[in-house]
């Protein structure tokens, strides 16, 4: 994801409009809709964008930019991501400059087929299969006999190897953005 560049008229604009609130909700301070919520789309994957007109046009913002930029006063540089994973969540101690790399490894695993991230049901046999990737390469962290197993194994790998962006949260396990 490219971050677009924001003009000067656009950040006057922003600061001018909106502010945080201590609990991570942008909020309006001037104009008609004055101390209320702003108005939020939640796309598809999740991320929130909100919309502001400048000199007349409608402008698309990610919220998660506009926080940064409301709490440490610069446009962001480099994507934003949500520590706790919930995409809702802007807080200021949630929110951290990430490449794409690690926003994936700090991902919680959902699909319904698979709900633990990283650990899969082998083809033959009853065995399961654990595997992380690590800079655009998968390696396999072994074959076990119960998926509880692998998923130690790759739980333990994940801390490791992904350091402060390590994210063992699963929807199997029961916990949810």
């Amino acid at each position: 994801m490219t971050i677009k560049i924001r003009t000067e008229l656009e950040l006057n604009r922003i600061k001018q409009a909106w502010k945080m609130s201590d609990d991570g909700v942008l909020i309006w301070i001037s104009g008609f809709n004055f101390g209320k919520p702003v108005g939020i789309q939640t796309l598809k994957n999740g991320s929130q964008n909100c919309y502001l007109s400048v000199d007349g046009v409608l402008k698309g913002y990610s919220v998660g930019q506009v926080a940064w930029f409301l709490y440490s006063g610069s446009w962001p540089t480099k994507e934003i991501d949500h520590i706790d994973c919930n995409p809702k969540n802007h807080k200021k101690d949630n929110l951290r400059f990430a490449t794409r790399a690690e926003q994936c490894r700090n991902r919680i695993a959902g699909k319904a087929n698979r709900p633990n991230k990283g650990v899969y049901k082998r083809n033959y046999g009853n065995k399961w299969s654990a595997q992380i990737w690590i800079n655009g390469v998968c390696k396999n962290l072994g074959t076990y006999e119960s998926e509880e197993d692998a998923i130690e194994v790759r739980q333990l790998a994940t801390e490791m190897m992904h350091g402060s962006f390590a994210n063992t949260k699963s929807y199997a396990i029961g916990v949810q953005a």
